[in-house]
């Protein structure tokens, strides 16, 4: 009998680190890394401008993720979560269908690293980023926290590299996962 795939997901505010940490733990681990940012830019590109984000943007992306569940693929993803509207989206889209596991970054300056990533963006502009700062101080403490998915939580300190270490949350990771199915490792 096959086990439920594993999905990771990188929660926390934007800037906290969600992405570069996603990345890393999915390299670590050997498995593939869906970033909600680059499905959306996808749609963004094939549609020729933006896109209602919260709308469909996070109804494609989910719907990504809900396939590759359904497919078997384990995977590493990462996005913006809000407190009073994900929750009801992963307790009953992946949890019958994947093993979820929350990894959760935080971080003292998330709104310098978020200006920061967008400088370093093709075609990035001050005004796009400027319009930005307002939404992320108005959704902070929305995403800050973790939500309560009823899954287990990893929370990492990204402020200077990761504490808990990357090692160290890779085998937090294979060790919850392998309590699904004990004898089968992660790499």
């Amino acid at each position: 009998m096959q086990r439920k795939p594993l999905m990771i997901i990188l929660s926390g505010a934007p800037g906290s680190g969600k992405t570069t940490l996603a990345k890393a733990i999915a390299d670590y681990l050997r498995l593939p890394h869906i970033p909600r940012d680059d499905v959306l830019r996808g749609m963004e590109l094939t549609r020729g401008g933006e896109i209602n984000r919260g709308g469909e943007g996070v109804q494609a992306y989910f719907s990504i993720l809900e396939s590759m569940c359904k497919l078997g693929v384990s995977f590493v993803t990462d996005g913006t979560l809000y407190r009073g509207l994900s929750e009801k989206d992963v307790k009953e889209r992946f949890i019958p269908i994947a093993t979820v596991i929350n990894v959760h970054t935080r971080s003292r300056n998330e709104y310098e690293r978020f200006v920061q990533r967008e400088k370093q963006r093709e075609g990035w502009s001050a005004e796009w980023v400027e319009s930005h700062m307002d939404r992320l101080k108005e959704i902070y403490n929305d995403t800050v926290d973790p939500l309560d998915f009823g899954v287990p939580i990893i929370e990492v300190d990204a402020n200077d590299g990761y504490n808990p270490s990357l090692p160290e949350v890779a085998a937090r990771i294979r060790e919850l996962y392998a309590d699904t199915r004990p004898g089968i490792t992660l790499p």
